[in-house]
């Protein structure tokens, strides 16, 4: 066992926009409380917007969002503030978003609804890999059902990862902003591969209890630009040349952070302990979800 912190929390309250980072979050079964409470899905097409096309939805990375309070397990979502690239401050919530609905489809240029959960059946797109080639398609939330999540409930980064990128690649400036983590654990030099917390349980604090399932897939969103961020195709190519994992069955992927699930709910501050705890791992989290993937991937 290893003891580690908390270095930063993070919950970005609208899908693919820029999040704001906490001093304290609340955990609960499905993972951050609020954590892409809100998304926008895509009229035309009836799949969820994701800057993971950024050609078509990248844009929304140049938008801020904010929760106006608190998320709480016994309230509904609550209503947020979103900061547009002109400075222009928009807010909305599940029953009144028509402004931040319309501001949104004018930045786009496509013409999208406000929603705040995930309709059976909901999917989004990442960017052909060549152009003409169709788009790929892959279910929302696969192991968190109901959120608007791209995977799993929780995304956790080591620090070390973030020290051992910027050893590869120094002239990139990797602020952990890149790759939206919801935890930035500070591990100090240890461990060297964030693999060896995969099939661990993370003791949280006094309470609170995360297991961790598998790396982390990265794709085009961590080169785009953001604010104070430019655009930099070599932050994939970097997280590709230490990163670079094998998951069966699906292939190789550039990898930088972890899935977990939550195994006790609880709040979580900065500063927090993190107690590593090696368990026998939970049986199935990992494997079905990935399964899962192949078979979104394999089509009908």
């Amino acid at each position: 066992m290893t003891s580690e912190s908390i270095r930063g929390l993070w919950h970005y309250p609208v899908k693919s926009m820029r999040g704001e980072e906490a001093d304290e979050v609340e955990l609960g079964p499905g993972g951050l409380l609020g954590d892409r409470g809100y998304g926008f899905l895509d009229v035309e097409t009836g799949r969820l917007v994701s800057a993971k096309r950024p050609k078509r939805f990248g844009a929304l990375l140049n938008c801020r969002a904010r929760f106006v309070a608190a998320p709480s397990a016994d309230a509904p979502t609550p209503p947020i503030e979103v900061t547009f690239p002109d400075g222009t401050v928009v807010c909305g919530d599940r029953t009144d978003g028509a402004e931040l609905t319309r501001r949104v489809t004018e930045l786009l240029g496509r013409e999208v609804r406000l929603i705040s959960s995930a309709p059976d059946g909901l999917t989004f797109e990442t960017e052909p890999a060549t152009e003409g080639d169709p788009a790929g398609q892959l279910p929302v939330a696969m192991a968190a059902p109901g959120t608007l999540l791209d995977l799993a409930a929780l995304h956790i980064l080591a620090a070390n990862t973030l020290r051992r990128l910027a050893a590869e690649y120094p002239s990139s400036e990797w602020n952990p902003r890149r790759l939206r983590p919801n935890m930035l654990i500070d591990a100090g030099d240890m461990p060297a591969d964030e693999d060896e917390w995969i099939g661990c349980d993370l003791h949280l604090g006094a309470d609170t209890v995360i297991h961790v399932v598998g790396p982390t897939p990265r794709c085009v969103m961590t080169t785009l630009a953001q604010a104070g961020l430019p655009r930099d195709p070599g932050v994939l190519k970097t997280i590709a040349s230490i990163g670079l994992k094998q998951i069966e069955p699906l292939g190789q992927f550039a990898c930088a952070g972890s899935y977990a699930e939550v195994v006790t709910p609880g709040v979580v501050r900065r500063g927090d302990q993190v107690r590593i705890e090696r368990v026998q791992p939970r049986e199935g989290v990992l494997a079905a979800t990935i399964d899962t993937i192949a078979a979104a991937l394999a089509g009908p």
